[in-house]
């Protein structure tokens, strides 16, 4: 008999009504793990990732020089052009080229990971 390399997914989301905004996570477990361990881990998770703000939406600013998110498609813009989703919120390509106008000069880093990964 094969071994089964099997493995559990938990998801979760928040209902907006635009489409594309809101908060998103997974979590990938081991199939005969414990459920309720895994549970746990991706409410800590949330928890972690909830705690922490990324864009000041009313000064249009980043906080703290780290941006963390989820890319999506601009349906709105001709071709395609990236949406982000930051804090749960829609922001255009366009909008968060203005917010890292304030750090011109500045070096980055873009890391790029599978939702089921933490950041």
């Amino acid at each position: 008999m094969a071994a089964c390399d099997c493995r559990v997914a938990l998801d979760a989301f928040e209902l907006r009504r635009e489409l594309r905004a809101g908060y998103r996570f997974r979590m990938i477990g081991e199939a005969g793990g414990d459920v309720s361990v895994l549970l746990e881990r991706f409410v800590q998770k949330m928890r972690r990732a909830l705690s922490v703000r990324h864009i000041d939406f009313h000064e249009r600013q980043i906080i703290d020089s780290t941006v963390r998110g989820r890319i999506e498609w601009d349906e709105s813009q001709p071709g395609h052009m990236p949406l982000v989703v930051v804090d749960g919120k829609e922001v255009s390509w366009d909008e968060l080229g203005q917010m890292l106008m304030s750090m011109e000069g500045w070096q980055f880093r873009l890391d790029i990971a599978d939702p089921g990964e933490e950041l």
